[in-house]
């Protein structure tokens, strides 16, 4: 973490329970020390320069960087101060891996905090025009005595009970925000508002169509990112190991990393449930590629004893139950001697991986047919067939949802759309809320995306949300809090670029999900891997909390209390009409969203 006071000479301490206070109308001190994170230079050595960096980085291309420069810098933070001098804000673009940063530059008066291209490092900000500060956590920004923020955002309350995390830039207080990924801040001594640049953005390009080119180029690139995120590791006397669902993302992962350590350890936890289970699928790849395996089964109780830290991890509501398993695996590798798991994230959201996907092909065929006789003929006589009928029943539903337009068809399945805002929320706070639109946003990233493809546009709001908000969020902090730190090989941002070059159609072929990838890696991953259907990382949090005494009386004594705090946020009665759902209907739709409002009123206890 990196700090700024005003007028003072500060030692920021440790770098992650450090947070920064820029004042108005005040000098900005630039004798800023912390270890080899802060590089500070004075007007001897860079012509009357003075510059401080502080930086929580990996810079996975500094060998590469230092050959530009023509230097050999101490640390991350001198080195990106170098780069400064010379590039200034194009910094940011030259650098591969995770960062957040901040930069005081004395001689422009003005300060730049910035975070990576996938917000692997994430940056939250307060500004009140009188005060900038900022911090990787929402508790740090609070904890500050110039920040007056109390007040929670109630459109918040609606995109977590949707999306199951908060989506960037908001967070779930109001005045608090999350720097964008692939954004830089800038706040200049004598203005006080902070002005919000992108240095960063995937731009989809499909000018090139050889599906040869992209078999052979696409492991090589894989492989690169792999490489040079393991050197770096290597360098720096990490023990590296591997998450190891099973999937063919991790399974990629683990064999490149056997490849070309020799040696990998993997990792891999299950469930004592049919139907959540991979771990055979795990031991396919670890026997196909030869690494050291271990597993863990994660149990009822593990998830009670979660709870018990997890609220402390995520300062604001977060949803995805698979924070537990993810912390019982990360766990494992650290009592198993890992420093540094590598990640498969975001493999599904490059190359076309996630069911949504395959599902919006069968809707875009559906497209195809002349208007003229899906309005004129198909769709009349299906509404006028009785619904007694199955077959007709799930026709209509599929002429409902395929008549949705984009984005908002890849959202109606989640519980706002699929229930009804009116269904769920109080009076009282929709009033409050004053007809927000809870996918507007999407629209937007929908709208402005560089993609002619839909597939692609889709990709895209899968990466600013999917993966930064939600996945990203979830594997780093539950590792962190079992002291291992975690690299995203499939989230370098060359390698990304190089996806977003693949046609639409050579990533979702009709149905077939990762077409291109999956060719590209056969004889590389087991055919087991290649050919499994698509299966998420799942907690059976659904199934539990009808099966298991031990959660489903917590998780009812909880929600069920007359003193629950969260009632007033929702209508009369939907957290009973819930229970009673998932008791008789879908235990896992209606479980989801019980974990949901368990975790929703756990925090608001703490806050």
């Amino acid at each position: 973490m990196f700090g700024i006071a005003s007028n003072q000479r500060i030692n920021t301490g440790s770098i992650r329970n450090m947070l920064a206070t820029f004042g108005s109308r005040e000098d900005v001190d630039s004798s800023i020390s912390h270890n080899s994170w802060v590089a500070a230079y004075g007007e001897d050595k860079f012509d009357n320069t003075v510059l401080s960096v502080v930086a929580d980085s990996n810079i996975y291309n500094s060998g590469e960087l230092c050959k530009l420069l023509d230097n050999e810098p101490k640390s991350d933070a001198h080195l990106i101060a170098m780069l400064y001098l010379r590039y200034g804000l194009q910094t940011f673009e030259k650098l591969r891996g995770p960062f957040s940063i901040c930069i005081i530059d004395k001689k422009n008066q003005k300060l730049t905090v910035v975070t990576d291209k996938f917000g692997i490092k994430p940056v939250i900000y307060y500004s009140d025009g009188k005060h900038l500060i900022f911090g990787p956590k929402i508790k740090a920004v609070l904890s500050a005595p110039q920040s007056k923020v109390d007040e929670i955002d109630y459109e918040a309350v609606v995109d977590y009970i949707n999306l199951s995390a908060i989506p960037t830039p908001k967070t779930i207080y109001k005045g608090v925000k999350k720097l964008p990924p692939g954004h830089f801040l800038v706040i200049k001594k004598d203005e006080m508002s902070p002005h919000i640049s992108k240095y960063y953005d995937i731009e989809y390009s499909e000018k090139r169509a050889d599906e040869d080119y992209f078999l052979k180029k696409l492991p090589l690139s894989i492989e690169d990112s792999v490489k040079t995120i393991l050197e770096y590791e290597v360098l720096r006397g990490s023990r590296v190991g591997a998450f190891l669902s099973g999937g063919t993302d991790s399974s990629t992962v683990t064999g490149m990393l056997k490849k070309l350590a020799g040696n990998v350890k993997s990792f891999s936890i299950g469930f004592d449930e049919p139907g959540y289970n991979e771990l055979s699928y795990a031991r396919i790849t670890s026997k196909h590629f030869g690494s050291e395996h271990y597993e863990y089964i994660v149990t009822p109780d593990d998830v009670l004893k979660a709870l018990d830290f997890i609220l402390d991890v995520y300062d604001e509501p977060f949803g995805n139950a698979s924070a537990v398993p993810s912390y019982f695996c990360a766990l494992l590798a650290k009592k198993n001697g890992i420093d540094t798991l590598f990640a498969g994230d975001g493999g599904d959201e490059i190359f076309g991986g996630n069911e949504r996907y395959a599902s919006n092909s069968i809707f875009s065929i559906y497209h195809k047919i002349p208007p003229i006789l899906r309005k004129g003929f198909i769709e009349p006589v299906i509404s006028r067939v009785p619904v007694s009928i199955p077959l007709v029943d799930k026709g209509r539903k599929y002429i409902r949802r395929v008549n949705i337009p984009q984005p908002d068809r890849f959202f109606s399945y989640n519980p706002v759309a699929s229930i009804g805002m009116d269904r769920i929320f109080s009076t009282d706070l929709l009033n409050r809320l004053d007809g927000y639109d809870p996918l507007a946003w999407t629209r937007k990233l929908y709208s402005d995306v560089k993609a002619e493809e839909e597939l692609n546009r889709l990709l895209y709001i899968d990466m600013k949300f999917t993966i930064t908000d939600n996945d990203l969020r979830k594997v780093t902090a539950m590792s962190e809090k079992a002291g291992v730190r975690v690299c995203y090989p499939l989230l370098d941002h060359r390698l990304v670029d190089f996806a977003a070059t693949i046609p639409a159609s050579l990533k979702v072929k009709g149905t077939k999900l990762r077409y291109i990838f999956k060719k590209a890696l056969k004889g590389f991953l087991p055919p087991e891997v290649i050919d499994k259907k698509k299966h998420g990382f799942g907690l059976p949090i659904g199934i539990w909390i009808r099966t298991k005494d031990n959660i489903s009386s917590f998780v009812r004594e909880t929600l069920l209390n007359p003193d629950c705090t969260i009632t007033p946020f929702f209508r009369n009665d939907f957290i009973k009409e819930l229970f009673r759902l998932h008791g008789t209907t879908g235990a896992a739709f209606y479980g989801d969203i019980i974990w949901l409002l368990l975790m929703l009123e756990l925090w608001h206890r703490k806050k």
